[in-house]
């Protein structure tokens, strides 16, 4: 290859050998444009110099399910040009980031050091050609495969943790690290340990379930184009219009709407026009339903009509599904309400990540015309004063909470603590907190439901489900709470057992609820509203009875509430290890615990400290069968 001066000095020989005839009388024109063209000639051939022969085109990339344009989907970068603003919010939400190469700049974990689980032990290392993996061989049987290094190509989620993906070696077919990086606490946790299962000694790869299971919520227009028989998956040439939930996700294919707006005159006109191009999707102009539906595509429990028919299943295994923007999302799909752990015995959903299965049903929904959009919205407002990443966090209006209900039921905004029955400004008085309680459990935290409804003695006694009174009074009961609803609106009182009537809600849960009410009242211990109502001088016992919870997602809840109890110790507890450590937590926090002396028989205290014997008696009880929550 020749030298880059050699190159320059050719391009400048050729451009002075330019003939001067061709720009007529004017030589100083001439020059000029000799100049010019011997100018933009060296400044390509030494950007093309310095480039070298550049990356892959993304199709040719092995190892990992890459990113091409079909069916009409263009990608996001088509509409920055015409839409910078828009663009740009979308570049800071976590939608985007759901799914991305893994580089020096999105993988978010220590990549240094090792991690252990199960008795096998996973070396991580970050080195200038990415992030790798020494582990033993995914594919062989247990004890049977030697070591092998793999590179780590994808990672899924930036907000509140991140896991990442390795190849395997078998096409386009995506292991899993069975870690995850908490990215607020910057630590690494067993994947078991970060959702709620029960204890599990398996390490689990995952093998394919990238393009099996997360291609349907964690990119947009993904198409497995699995190799699957009978048998299992033989292999994946997956493919996707972009990795994360992009512009198309929500808007529909592009390609045919940025064709169009190529022509100035046309975009132009349109400046003087409110509705959209008939060419894209605005979810803001479809009815409250398809609106609503372009969120619930991921945000949605179904069951899938192809899954009973062979020849549409293979189809979706190849060409993924077939909903767009502004479709019918049930056409193809039936909304599941019951049936598994992953709903409450009435059906309404008690997972994150699902909240379409809960709107729906609302009367706010069924009746009105809520949608997502009335509370978020999934582009930050220009005279937004919030910083990007505060918006980011939940994407929600700048007047969201009591404002998204007051616009359908003003008359409550004049006095809203003569129907609160709660101070003004108190948490009691927000409208969320008493209709969209913290009910649903995911990523290690309580989340608000999306089930529109008022406090119900009569559906927590049928389901178990805490209701907003009981979540935020930890320290009263479910007779307590009866008693309030039935002075201030008239509500039944239904026929509550001597417990239901003397021993707080929060307790009862707690000690004899299933895994489920036992990590929602983890965090609720944790929860400031629930602080302020409840006191947190009884807590303890509480806190360290789920510190040694069998449910490691429980343990490291309560870890996380623990944290924030005054006089709490900060240092690091040993809790997904030996029992030995769990135990030893757990007698830490019972040795600080400093009665008041005054008996309070709801929580179990007396004068002298905590009944033990009643605590034992409903911890005897608990519900042990097993929870498994996918979120």
């Amino acid at each position: 290859m020749p030298s880059l001066p050699t190159v320059v000095g050719s391009l400048v020989a050729l451009a002075g050998a330019l003939p001067l005839a061709r720009f007529g009388r004017r030589p100083v024109a001439a020059i000029a444009a000799a100049l010019c063209a011997t100018a933009a000639m060296v400044t390509l051939a030494a950007a093309f110099w310095q480039r070298g022969p550049g990356p892959l085109p993304e199709a040719a990339v092995a190892g990992r399910p890459v990113e091409v344009a079909a069916d009409g989907y263009t990608g996001s970068a088509s509409c920055r040009a015409c839409h910078p603003r828009e663009h740009s919010t979308w570049r800071a939400s976590y939608h985007r980031s759901m799914t991305q190469r893994a580089t020096q700049e999105t993988v978010l974990a220590d990549f240094s050091g090792t991690l252990e689980c199960a008795g096998q032990k996973f070396a991580l290392e970050r080195r200038d050609d990415g992030f790798w993996i020494e582990l033993a061989d995914p594919v062989a049987a247990p004890g049977q495969g030697q070591r092998v290094r793999r590179k780590v190509v994808t990672t899924t989620g930036s907000h509140q943790m991140q896991v990442y993906w390795y190849e395997t070696g078998y096409e386009r077919v995506l292991g899993l690290l069975p870690f995850v990086w908490q990215v607020a606490e910057r630590r690494w946790l067993p994947r078991a340990s970060a959702f709620l299962l029960p204890h599990d000694d398996a390490i689990q790869h995952q093998l394919g379930d990238w393009s099996l299971i997360c291609i349907k919520c964690h990119a947009t227009h993904g198409r497995p184009r699995l190799d699957w028989d009978n048998t299992g998956m033989h292999g994946a040439d997956t493919q996707v219009a972009e990795f994360g939930i992009a512009c198309e996700a929500c808007h529909g294919p592009g390609e045919r709407h940025a064709a169009e707006q190529r022509n100035p005159l046309r975009r132009y006109l349109q400046h003087f026009d409110t509705a959209t191009a008939p060419s894209i999707v605005d979810p803001s102009q479809l009815d409250h339903v398809r609106s609503t539906q372009v969120c619930g595509q991921c945000h949605g429990n179904f069951e899938y009509h192809f899954t009973r028919a062979e020849p549409r299943l293979q189809e979706w295994f190849q060409r993924g599904f077939t909903y767009r923007p502004g479709d019918d999302l049930l056409a193809d799909r039936t909304l599941k309400s019951k049936g598994d752990e992953q709903f409450w015995s009435d059906g309404l959903i008690r997972v994150a990540g699902r909240e379409y299965n809960a709107l729906v049903g609302s009367g706010c929904f069924d009746r009105g015309e809520m949608s997502c959009l009335s509370c978020h919205t999934l582009h930050q407002a220009a005279d937004d004063p919030r910083p990007q990443k505060e918006w980011a966090d939940d994407q929600l209006r700048p007047d969201s909470g009591d404002a998204s209900c007051l616009q359908c039921h003003p008359k409550f905004a004049a006095d809203p603590a003569a129907h609160s029955h709660h101070a003004a400004d108190s948490p009691g008085s927000r409208c969320m907190n008493c209709h969209m309680p913290h009910t649903t459990y995911g990523l290690l935290k309580g989340v608000r439901t999306h089930r529109v409804a008022s406090p119900s003695v009569p559906s927590s006694l049928a389901t178990g489900r805490p209701n907003a009174c009981n979540q935020c009074h930890l320290d009263r009961s479910l007779g307590w709470t009866a008693d309030a609803l039935q002075r201030w609106y008239g509500t039944p009182v239904p026929e509550l057992s001597r417990e239901q009537r003397d021993v707080a809600a929060g307790v009862l849960w707690t000690l004899r609820g299933d895994a489920a009410q036992r990590a929602l009242m983890a965090w609720s211990f944790g929860w400031a509203p629930a602080q302020q109502a409840a006191g947190t001088d009884w807590f303890a016992p509480y806190v360290a009875e789920l510190l040694v919870d069998p449910y490691e997602a429980v343990r490291v809840i309560a870890e996380r509430s623990l944290r924030t109890l005054p006089g709490a110790a900060q240092a690091p507890r040993d809790l997904l290890g030996a029992a030995e450590g769990r135990e030893r937590a757990k007698a830490e926090v019972l040795a600080g615990f400093r009665p008041q002396g005054v008996a309070r028989p709801e929580v179990l205290l007396t004068t002298t400290g905590l009944d033990q014997a009643a605590f034992d008696a409903l911890l005897a009880r608990r519900d042990r069968r097993p929870v498994r929550l996918f979120e």
